[in-house]
């Protein structure tokens, strides 16, 4: 009975199903096929001149294809120009709105938005040729009033076939600056990166590492594991998550609009991209078949916002706000100071409160490493959660604003930590910490004082060392 009932209930519905879309299929009225007024192929068209609100200009053939106005045709969006060509080739209408038995008054073409028309687009074929009359727009179907020059109708014209006819000129340029990466991560497409400008103090250099180059996998040995490196103005690993951002933001670049084009030098100068907020110089690789391409983006400010302009295009784009507009080498930098892993270290030498503490590695990998404080075996697990104290030694961001670079701080250093790596050919890392201001100390990694750390970081590694060497557990955090 339950059987019989649930086939019942599945066959009623659908039938209902069948019924509401025979009813439904029977109240539709047929789509009208739009009226034409001219018909014709994109190859017969000789020229368009088009009169808006915003431009006068044409689009004509030119060596076997079509150039619009003084655009750089390289950077028109290809298929904004063929709609215009199309909907200038084939002039469809909606609707008649009305016939006029004479020639129209001037009264009579206001209610339309005729007596003086918002475009007037003038199409030349290879035998003859129309001109479009464009009024308002009609404000139900968002359609828009127009007629032929000299017609005695006045139609209405879909208004995604009117969009071209009526948008200024640089509406034509492609939105696109930079290409949209066909890989996942940003971090892959970029392999050199010059940061300059008046929001760097000094030009940042930035490398992707080469995993087949023995000596940079060997420059980059203290910094565990690592894509990419800041070069100059110090070597510094990048700050990953810094780096996604600003990398990203340079593939798949889009504008908001045109601002202007073909901006001579002393407009160029007066836009501010002589003296950008930013310059950036990169390699871009869009994707893993293709060929790097070089790129120069200059930013400035401008009415609150923010313009850029690429290579030597002479394009003036107006922005939003992207991440390489407001990034900084603070930001870019890691704030990690160093992080080598710890198979790749032979030895650690730390001098805490003038005591010294020499830890020695063996064992040929990461299962069966051994550790020795003083020539005295210690308990490897013991030894590993020191070292990751160790490695967590991070500045809180803020680049010291009294040190410059090479410049050596007054206060002796009341810790030092250096690592000395199994490759033979790789120098020792040395980290110093020396008394700052504000509970913090100046951090020496390799001569260069840049940052600065939690003070408190120094006296947890003092406490775990002492702990350690009595064999008892010992605190991380700081």
């Amino acid at each position: 009975m339950k059987r019989a009932v649930l086939i019942f209930s599945v066959l009623s519905l659908v039938l209902l199903v069948i019924a509401f879309f025979l009813l439904r299929s029977g109240k539709e009225e047929p789509v009208s096929e739009p009226g034409l007024l001219s018909d014709r192929k994109i190859s017969e068209i000789a020229e368009i001149r088009i009169s808006n609100q915003f431009d006068t200009y044409a689009v004509y053939q030119e060596d076997g294809g079509f150039a619009i106005a003084d655009l750089p045709m390289d950077l028109v969006y290809a298929e904004y120009l063929l709609m215009l060509l199309d909907e200038a080739a084939r002039v469809e209408y909606t609707e008649q709105v009305v016939h006029f038995e004479n020639p129209p008054s001037l009264s009579s073409l206001a209610a339309y938005g005729l007596d003086r028309p918002l475009g007037i687009i003038n199409i030349r074929y290879a035998t003859d040729e129309i001109t479009l009359l464009f009024g308002t727009e009609e404000p139900v179907s968002r359609g828009q009033y127009f007629m032929l020059d000299g017609g005695g109708e006045v139609c209405l014209m879909d208004r995604s076939r009117v969009v071209r006819f009526l948008q200024p000129v640089k509406r034509f340029f492609n939105l696109e600056i930079v290409p949209v990466r066909s890989v996942r991560s940003p971090l892959s497409t970029i392999k050199k990166l010059t940061l300059s400008g008046r929001a760097f103090p000094h030009p940042v250099f930035i490398t992707a590492i080469d995993p087949e180059s023995e000596e940079e996998m060997r420059e980059a040995l203290g910094f565990g594991a690592a894509t990419h490196l800041i070069r100059t103005p110090v070597l510094h690993k990048i700050d990953q998550g810094e780096a996604i951002e600003v990398f990203g933001s340079l593939s798949g670049l889009l504008n908001i609009e045109v601002l202007d084009y073909n901006v001579d030098d002393q407009s160029f100068a007066n836009y501010g991209f002589d003296d950008p907020l930013v310059m950036a110089e990169y390699d871009y690789l869009k994707g893993d078949d293709s060929e790097p391409v070089s790129i120069v983006l200059r930013v400035a400010s401008f009415n609150g916002g923010y313009i850029l302009i690429r290579d030597d295009q002479r394009v003036v784009h107006r922005m939003e706000e992207k991440p390489f507009f407001v990034t900084s080498y603070e930001k870019l930098v890691s704030r990690w100071f160093l992080t080598p892993f710890i198979t790749d270290v032979s030895s650690i030498v730390i001098n805490s409160q003038g005591k010294v503490y020499r830890f020695e590695l063996s064992g040929e990998s990461n299962q069966i490493l051994e550790a020795a404080l003083n020539g005295e075996r210690i308990d490897i697990a013991m030894f590993r959660k020191l070292y990751t104290l160790l490695v967590s030694a991070a500045s809180d961001g803020l680049l010291l604003e009294m040190t410059a670079v090479n410049q050596t701080p007054a206060n002796p250093p009341v810790l030092t930590v250096t690592f000395h790596y199994r490759d033979s050919l790789k120098k020792p890392d040395i980290m110093s910490f020396s008394s700052g201001s504000l509970r913090r100390h100046y951090v020496t990694v390799n001569g260069i004082t840049e940052f600065a750390c939690l003070e408190r970081y120094a006296q947890v590694l003092e406490s775990a060392l002492s702990a350690l060497e009595r064999g008892e557990d010992f605190r991380t955090d700081w």
